[in-house]
């Protein structure tokens, strides 16, 4: 192992390394480039995801719309069925005056 620092022509200095420190720099390099790679895969990965989850949400939006829009008829629908079952009555009544004035019960 070995490493150099000597002054260069030029005033500055010349670093040098040797064999272990060139192999280790490399395995530094390369795990920076596969932690880098990891990183963008990671990334693309978790946007695919955020992607497919606005979309659902964009459906489930749609869905609840809908759901109100169907909701907002319910009390015009009871007010019918209340408006239904007095007239039902009603006609009941009337069905009960008409057989005991016709004597038929």
């Amino acid at each position: 192992m070995s490493m150099d620092m000597q002054p260069d022509q030029d005033g500055r200095t010349k670093l040098t390394l040797g064999p272990i420190e060139k192999a280790i720099s490399g395995a530094i390099g390369a795990a920076l480039v596969i932690g880098f790679s990891w990183l963008v895969a990671s990334m693309q990965s978790v946007l695919t995801q955020q992607q497919v989850t606005a979309q659902q949400l964009v459906s489930m939006n749609q869905q609840l719309q809908t759901i109100n829009t169907q909701l907002a008829d319910v009390p015009a629908l009871k007010l019918e069925v209340a408006k239904t079952q007095i007239k039902v009555d009603q006609h009941d009544q009337e069905i009960k005056e008409l057989r005991q004035l016709r004597g038929i019960k």
